[in-house]
């Protein structure tokens, strides 16, 4: 194989054309500070109300709802650590197979004297509304911190019956992180009545080092960074108004493509599922349908993931493990949904995207097909 293949849209996303042309004129020629009191300075703070349109009209909120940050790690870093500063005898509730930002902000939390309970999930990685109701208590407020779209194994909690199961309590709030999801499926900030939503722009074609933090209420939620008068005196530091623009014509092109985008990556992510599992070699981590549409996780019987990283050295895909420097330390969330140490060590992810194309997928798989008829446990 001698075309190089990036199937690793979960890690990240190369900014599209639409949204580098977008930028193009915020480096250079539109320059100014949004702060500042001149044309140079409106024509910023302009840019930055049309980015937040766009950013709203993708997720269903108020464009006084949305507040421009570094990415998602910050915006769940301020979801969590913001509102415990405002509940300081509150508890945080999250679940077994969060993205680690979320656990970093968690002990922060606990650091604070916050009391966080982690949830164990189903075998597919969603959580169980019956171990979220025991767990919420009248008399004490509440955050659930909870993954829409898993980041390793694609699993779609059900946001909508949460946030009402929450909210049924006066002292309940709910913060989604959205990174995999927005851009790629439907998301109503509104309709599902949500408290915070994160997110981060180079998971959507945007650049690298933008996100976003939608707050419902900002009394409900302190500022990480004060200082500053920036964003409604909510963020403090200078915008960045280039990135703060090519989130918000990707988050326009997303809204634009959507639906057509959505059957497509679904499409070829179930062909690509199908042919490998008629091997008889490979199992699906996840949900079967109720799973981002550009996802696939899957563990398999006989190829390891060295293996498969060494006979695929220009296809871009990843593992569902953390390397460190001494050890490979098996992925959290297949460990949460009951694959043991070694069944993680053979599962691998593939993430398309909006480059990918069905003649490269084509070519992954008869690669992985040949790998198999290599192999000694290979069942023909």
């Amino acid at each position: 194989m001698n075309q190089e293949i990036y199937l690793d849209y979960h890690a990240t996303t190369p900014v599209i054309p639409e949204v580098l042309e977008a930028m193009s004129p915020y480096f250079c020629n539109h320059f100014g500070n949004a702060n500042s009191n001149h044309h140079w300075g409106w024509k910023a703070e302009m840019a930055i109300n049309k980015s937040g349109k766009q950013v709203a009209d993708l997720v269903g909120c108020k464009a006084s709802q949305v507040y421009f940050t570094s990415g998602a790690t910050e915006s769940i870093h301020w979801a969590i650590i913001g509102w415990a500063k405002k509940n300081p005898s509150g508890q945080i509730i999250t679940t077994a197979t969060e993205h680690k930002a979320t656990y970093g902000a968690c002990e922060w939390a606990e650091s604070l004297g916050l009391n966080v309970i982690t949830l164990p999930v189903d075998s597919y990685g969603k959580i169980n509304k019956e171990d979220l109701e025991k767990a919420l208590q009248k008399n004490i407020p509440t955050l659930l911190s909870v993954i829409h779209g898993n980041n390793e194994i694609g699993t779609l909690n059900p946001i909508e019956e949460l946030s009402q199961l929450v909210h049924s309590y006066d002292n309940g709030f709910i913060h989604v992180d959205a990174a995999q999801s927005v851009g790629k499926i439907p998301v109503n900030f509104s309709q599902l009545d949500l408290d915070f939503l994160s997110f981060s722009g180079h998971k959507l074609y945007a650049p690298k080092g933008i996100g976003a933090l939608v707050i419902k209420d900002k009394d409900s939620i302190a500022p990480l960074f004060i200082g500053g008068g920036q964003q409604r005196g909510m963020r403090a530091g200078t915008s960045n108004i280039p990135s703060i623009v090519g989130l918000g014509a990707a988050c326009k092109w997303c809204h634009d493509h959507l639906d057509e985008e959505q059957q497509r990556l679904k499409s070829m992510r179930d062909f690509m599922i199908e042919k490998l599992i008629s091997t008889g070699q490979f199992k699906l981590n996840g949900h079967p349908t109720e799973r981002l549409p550009y996802n696939i996780n899957l563990t398999c019987k006989s190829l390891t993931l060295d293996k498969l990283m060494l006979k695929l050295p220009k296809v871009g895909f990843s593992s569902s493990s953390a390397c460190s420097s001494d050890s490979l330390a098996a992925s959290h969330v297949l460990l949460a949904i009951g694959l043991s140490k070694e069944e993680a060590d053979r599962s691998f992810r593939f993430g398309i995207g909006h480059s990918t194309t069905q003649e490269e997928l084509d070519q992954v798989i008869e690669k992985i097909m040949e790998l198999l008829k290599e192999s000694e446990d290979f069942l023909s």
